[in-house]
């Protein structure tokens, strides 16, 4: 597998994950044109998109999800709850072209509408030729928020943003993996002394916010392994968080709880493409 990250943070999400026979968008949350900008250094067009996977609905998210549907070819790999939502923004606005685009791809199995096993917090796992994708729930304020385990030539991908916290049944999944996409959202400190409103700030460091920077290296500290060889920061907030605070806050934990990082290269994202890592 190969992976590149095209943007990441709350002015918009999106990256790239090629396969042995695959190209996957996770998330649109930049414009049409942005996402064109950076596939052409690659050599590729959204012609050569095979899949788009969505996590949740905010903008950050979706933003070219409205031009990326139009597509013919391109087949969309997205929670129930999430297109229900999507669906009811475009009726509520009158967005009928959306609308059209989402029905001919449901009617014609372009569209995997992915559901809760009953009585579990799980879901199905997907498999396309080599690919074998987990679905993974998260708890965002959201309406059915997802993120994903990509696993290929016993190789994985972890793939985590937009969460107040990561349940314990997902740590023996995504334990030991070759890369981790993981939320580092913020400092507690610098964000409660930020101008934001009060509410936000509950909302972010609640349990369906998004996970500070002590919390990622907390869960980083008992996933990585003997094969973990990537790890990058993702979400980063760019008013209530620094690298210097991401870095150090590394440090102290994985001193706390004896973490041998010394083969990992670590990436902290923001909203500049990144070169294109080997998974």
């Amino acid at each position: 597998m190969k992976y590149t990250v095209f943007s990441s943070g709350s002015a918009g999400n999106c990256s790239l994950l090629k396969t042995n026979e695959l190209n996957i968008l996770i998330d649109a949350g930049i414009s049409k044109k942005q996402i064109e900008e950076c596939l052409s250094p690659l050599n590729m067009s959204l012609n050569d998109i095979n899949y788009l996977l969505i996590t949740h609905e905010h903008i950050d998210h979706i933003r070219a999800f409205s031009q990326l549907i139009k597509l013919p070819n391109l087949k969309v790999i997205i929670s129930k709850g999430t297109l229900k939502w999507i669906t009811d923004y475009a009726r509520e606005h009158n967005k009928i072209k959306d609308l059209e685009n989402i029905s001919y791809k449901l009617q014609t199995n372009m569209i995997t509408e992915v559901e809760r096993i009953d009585d579990t917090i799980m879901y199905p796992t997907i498999n396309i030729n080599t690919l074998s994708i987990s679905i993974l729930p998260l708890f965002h304020d959201a309406r059915e928020p997802i993120g994903f385990l990509f696993e290929e030539d016993n190789k994985k991908l972890c793939y985590i943003t937009d969460t107040g916290y990561v349940h314990s049944d997902l740590m023996p999944l995504i334990y030991n993996c070759e890369a981790y996409v993981l939320e580092s959202n913020h400092d507690p400190e610098l964000l409660m002394a930020s101008d934001r409103p009060y509410y936000t700030k509950l909302r972010i460091i609640g349990d369906h916010g998004h996970i500070s920077n002590e919390d990622s290296m907390y869960l980083l500290s008992k996933s990585i392994g003997n094969k973990t060889n990537l790890v990058m920061h993702a979400h980063v907030s760019q008013e209530c968080n620094l690298n210097i605070l991401i870095e150090n806050k590394r440090k102290e934990v994985f001193k706390q709880y004896n973490v041998d990082d010394k083969n990992i290269e670590f990436v902290i994202l923001g909203l500049a493409p990144t070169k294109e890592y080997l998974i």
